[in-house]
Parts: structure tokens; sequence; C-alpha cells
């Protein structure tokens, strides 16, 4: 470079009135720029991840190239870059006939372009020509092989195909841009099916820089939500456009998530890594839709056939009941008939008995009537024989008692347990001597006086 600058110096030698060697701005801005000219006479390829992707209000491009992988770090190297409105068009149909590229930040490139200084902002840039659209996907093809190679390797990559899905996922956490055509064909084909789906949007963008920040954002939100399943949906665009959903991030926030995650990404041509790892993948907002709806009516249908299937085996288990029923119906009719003819005639048998009996009664009842008299007589006749027999009896028995015996001077002798003395008491016994107007115990004992062999008594009177 030195060498240039002297090459550059000499052809242009010293600045007049400038004996101590020293260069105007002008002039030095020339230098450096037919310096750069003859360094670079002609156009370069340059590759690099583009970054400050931007449009002026005069339709022209410009944006800044940086090594790839550095990010926005601005301390790293870079260079400005403009592609006139002029020289688009070229540039357009050639990422055009690569399968629908774009420009766009965080994309790596290699372009064709002309090294020029601008003195006016005193900035080296690069004069955009052309683009090699296959460098480009190559490194996407690459980037997306190495994600879903490590994705693999730490059995993330199938983490989310392998939850469960519920039975009837009709709360569905949604994940696009609100209001967008993507977010619009969703909806619309969850209510044209007719079940009750809930939806809860969770807004993101779906491209652009902050496109990653928001999708893994909302990944996380939505799987702590009350939500069955998550829908990541986005409507076709190039492929530039859906880079977001090729992010390491943005597969692993899928991967991770507690809730199956279902995706539907409009473009026809390659599975993006958001759509390998999810549970689910459709090829656009529409199909994902239409997917949950195919879950949701395939348990409805197996209901319905379960249904129809209850329904034939409680028909064949009642059939023989029913049969069964109705045969012990008509015998029980048969029997209840025949019983109701039998009692019938048993109760008209018991009504004719039951009127002769009455007949009976009341030709007893007259004749009841007509002894009555008869019978009061004979009554009378018979009590007056019997209290005159009572009174025959009374007399006599009063004749007998025992107190009319000792009004006339006997007396009643008893042992000490007080029945009547019969025979000859033993010696020592006492016994009690009653008469009319007395009462006496007496103890027999031997005396002389006394017959031999007879006992003799001494009393004692028991009057009060």
């Amino acid at each position: 470079m030195s060498s240039a600058v002297e090459g550059t110096r000499a052809a242009a030698g010293d600045p007049a009135g400038q004996p101590d060697g020293t260069w105007s701005v002008s002039d030095l801005t020339a230098a450096v720029g037919e310096t750069i000219q003859r360094a670079f006479p002609g156009e370069v390829w340059v590759r690099g991840e583009i970054i400050g992707y931007s449009v002026a209000a005069s339709g022209h491009i410009y944006f800044n190239l940086i090594e790839p992988g550095s990010g926005n770090d601005r301390r790293g190297a870079r260079m400005r870059v403009a592609l006139f409105k002029g020289r688009q068009r070229l540039v357009n149909r050639d990422l055009a006939a690569a399968g629908g590229l774009t420009l766009d930040d965080g994309i790596e490139v290699r372009i064709r372009a002309e090294v020029e200084y601008y003195a006016g902002s005193g900035q080296v840039q690069l004069i955009m020509s052309g683009v090699d659209p296959h460098f480009t996907l190559g490194v996407l093809a690459a980037d997306r092989e190495r994600i879903l190679a490590e994705l693999a390797e730490s059995g993330l990559l199938r983490r989310n195909a392998a939850l469960p899905l519920p039975l009837v996922p009709l709360r569905v956490g949604l994940v696009t841009a609100d209001g967008s055509a993507a977010h619009a064909d969703f909806v619309h084909e969850l209510k044209a099916s007719g079940y009750a789906f809930e939806v809860l949007l969770c807004d993101a963008r779906v491209q652009g820089v902050t496109a990653e920040a928001d999708l893994v954002a909302a990944l996380r939100t939505l799987g702590r939500a009350e939500v069955d399943v998550i829908a990541v949906v986005r409507g076709g665009g190039d492929r530039t456009d859906l880079l977001a959903f090729d992010l390491a991030s943005v597969a692993k926030a899928i991967a991770l998530c507690p809730l199956p995650v279902f995706c539907g990404i409009g473009h026809e041509i390659d599975t993006s890594v958001a759509d390998q790892a999810a549970h689910t993948a459709a090829k656009t907002p529409t199909a994902c839709a239409a997917a949950l709806v195919a879950h949701v009516a395939a348990f409805d249908e197996r209901l319905a056939t379960a249904r129809t299937v209850l329904r034939l085996l409680a028909e064949r288990r009642l059939a023989r009941p029913r049969a069964w029923l109705g045969e012990a119906r008509l015998r029980l009719g048969h029997h209840t008939q025949r019983h109701c003819r039998t009692a019938a005639g048993k109760l008209v048998g018991a009504r004719r008995s039951l009127q002769r009996s009455h007949a009976h009664v009341q030709r007893g009842t007259v004749s009841l009537r007509a002894l009555r008299p008869r019978l009061e007589r004979a009554s009378a006749r018979r009590l007056g024989t019997a209290k005159a027999q009572l009174r025959s009896a009374s007399a006599l028995v009063s004749a007998v008692a025992p107190e009319r015996t000792l009004a006339r001077g006997f007396s009643i002798t008893r042992a000490a347990d007080g029945s009547i003395v019969r025979d000859m008491p033993a010696t020592g016994d006492t016994i009690v001597t009653e008469t009319a107007r007395v009462k006496f115990a007496s103890t027999v004992s031997a005396e002389a006086s006394a017959p031999a062999g007879k006992p003799t008594t001494e009393t004692a009177d028991l009057r009060d």
C-alpha cells in the first residue's frame, strides 16, 4: 500500500505551495480513490452475513456485510454495500430463479461488487451488481443439516412428537401474526368444522429480526397456558422469509414445549427444522387446522361407532329377556284369567251360601223370638227351684255347723297341728280342747288314778 501511495504521490506530485508534504483533503481522497481503483480494477466476489438491511426512499438498498456468526458485533470487520435501483432487477431475477430467495438480515450471501471509495463520506463501499444464490442455498442447507444433527444427537428432534395428543384437543394456542392471512385461514377452518374449538392467540412476528425472539417467547407463554395443543402457522413466502423456522432456538423451544406443537408453515418444497421438531407438520395454516379437525372428527366417529355397537349389544342382550318377558306375560295372562274364572265361580258359590245362611239366620231369629217367652218362663221356674234347694242346704249346713254342736255342750279336741283328735294321743303331746265358751290346752301324762295304761291330761286355760 505504501508503494501505491508513493506512486500516487509521484503521479500527482507534491501539492503546490506545500513544501512540507501536507495533503489537502480533496487531494488525499482523490489519491485514495485512485489507489483503490488500481488495486481493484474490476468487480470482486465477497461473502458475508447481511445486517442493517434497509431500503431508502429512492429505492436503493443498503446493508452491511460482516463475518458470519459475529452477530451485531460493531467492532468486527464490516463493509458497506449499496445495491442501486437500476441493478436490482438482475439480482432479483437470479434470486427468484434459485427458488425464491430474498436479501434480508441474517442471510449469508456471496455477492459480486465494485470496490469504491466514496469521498463524500470518506468510506469504502461495495457497489453490488450480482449475487450467487446457490452459495446462500448451500449455506442454509448446511446450517439446517447441522441443526438437525445436533437436535437428533441431544434427543430433542422427536421429543415433542412423543407427547400424547389429547383425545379432543379443542383448546388451541395459536402462534402467528395477529390479523395475518395465516391467522384468518386457520381460524376459519376451525369454525367451519362445527366443533367447539377455542383459540388463544399469542401474537408473534414470523419473519425479520424480531421473529426469533417472538416465536420463542410465544411458545414458552402458551406452554404454560390452559390449552390442549399449540399451533405455529405462517403463510407462504420466499425461502429467506421463512428462515426463523430453521433456527436452532425456535426448534428447541418447540421440542421442549410441554404440549404437542402443530406446524403449518406455508411452503411446499422443503420442510423446515421447526416442522421436523414439531409433533405434527402440515404444509399450510389451513392444512394445520384441518389436521386438528380430523383428529377431533376421528374421535367423534369412534364415539359414534362405539355408541352404535353399544346399542346393538344392548338390543341383543335385551332380545332374550324381552322374548321371555313376552312369554311370561302370556302365561301370566292365561293363569290370571283361569284363576279369575275359578275365583269368580267360588265367589258366586260363596254368595249363594251366604244367601242361604242369611235365610237360615232369619228363620232362626223368628224361631228364637217365638221361643223367648217359653224360655223366660222355664228359666224362672228353674231359678225358683234352685233358690229353694239353696235355702234347704243352708239350713242343713247351719244345723250341723260346729258352733251349733258346741252350743249344745259338746267340745272339740285338736292336736297341736290343728287336726281333730280321734285316737289316744301319745304321752307328752299337747292337745287343745274347744267348747262353746272356752278353749284350753292340755298335756297328756300317765296318772295313778287313771286306768292302767291310760294317760291323763294337765289342762291350761287358753282364754284371752
